[in-house]
């Protein structure tokens, strides 16, 4: 069953750091200074105990989605931005549930709540597909991936490939399919879950982080530090950004021109991590991402404050 005192503990650390290092004053190292404007839609992110926050990029003002609740693992959103899918830890004391809560984010109405029993009642990390219709629910150490539908039936269980573990990452692509790591190499799936595919081989020692571009025409990923994109079959890979530190989880736009990363991250503690949130132009040229030393690197801003959004969980563009 899940272990409580570890969740302990990482609270602990959230606590400790949140008191003694704000989100104003630690530098952004993201590029160019100043709130991002004129870019679409809504980002999305965790940070610290403050919860889920939300920022209009056009206007740079922020809000709360979600108070932080230490029960909420996870979620993830629509792609037109009005539902959200919330993994929590059961709150009647069934250790080895995660309850999974679809609901609409305007009200908080909730559409489905079922439990899901993974394997010694680890924590789980589900995907909404772009339809809405299955929920891909990201490789444990005990399971891989499993794909259900959006009432908690479970439909497939692809617990190994070519005999070999699948890693943690997993990534929706608009078709239905599944984006999966094996080793060094990255998989897709068919529609169907019976078969996959090699994207390709990577020649990395360290990469993960994995999207797609909303028309599924691209991959962005973090590798050896910095941000990497190629063509959704492989092809042109390029570097994209360049640094003193490390980048990390690219995320496209809704419109596929841009894409958010995460800078400078770094340890917080024992257990965890934060990075600041920067754009770059998706066109596949290479972008140096060190705080001031490239214009058209947009750190993302609150309205009024004085360096860039910091997260340290789960974020999304829509």
């Amino acid at each position: 069953m899940k272990r409580p005192m570890m969740k302990f503990l990482v609270l602990l650390s959230l606590l400790s750091f949140s008191m003694s290092c704000s989100k104003e004053g630690n530098g952004d190292g993201g590029g160019g200074k100043g709130p991002s404007k004129n870019l679409p839609g809504i980002l999305y992110y965790d940070w610290a105990t403050d919860g889920m926050l939300k920022i209009n990029l056009a206007t740079g003002k922020g809000a709360t989605v979600l108070p932080y609740d230490v029960d909420r693992n996870f979620w993830d959103i629509s792609q037109d931005g009005k539902r959200i899918l919330i993994c929590s830890d059961a709150k009647d004391g069934d250790y080895d549930a995660n309850v999974y809560t679809y609901e609409n984010l305007a009200d908080g109405t909730i559409i489905r709540q079922f439990k899901y029993y993974p394997t010694d009642g680890d924590i789980t990390i589900p995907h909404l597909s772009f339809d809405e219709k299955l929920i891909a629910v990201q490789p444990t150490y005990d399971d891989g991936i499993v794909i259900m539908d959006i009432t908690g039936k479970v439909l497939h269980n692809l617990s190994s490939f070519m005999g070999k573990k699948i890693e943690e990452h997993i990534c929706w692509m608009p078709d239905n399919t599944v984006l999966f790591r094996v080793e060094n190499d990255l998989y897709r799936t068919n529609a169907a879950f019976t078969q996959a595919k090699l994207i390709r081989s990577m020649d990395f020692a360290d990469w993960g982080g994995f999207s797609c571009s909303v028309d599924g025409s691209k991959i962005a990923f973090n590798a050896s530090n910095h941000i990497w994109m190629m063509d959704a079959d492989g092809a042109n890979l390029v570097q994209v950004t360049d640094s003193d530190l490390e980048e990390v989880y690219p995320i496209f736009s809704p419109d596929g021109k841009y894409l958010q990363i995460g800078c400078n991250y770094h340890l917080t503690g024992p257990f965890g991590h934060l990075w600041y949130l920067a754009i770059i132009p998706a066109d596949g040229k290479k972008y140096n991402v060190n705080e001031g030393a490239d214009s058209k690197v947009m750190a993302v801003w609150l309205k009024g404050e004085s360096s860039a959004v910091a997260a340290d969980g789960a974020t999304a563009w829509r």
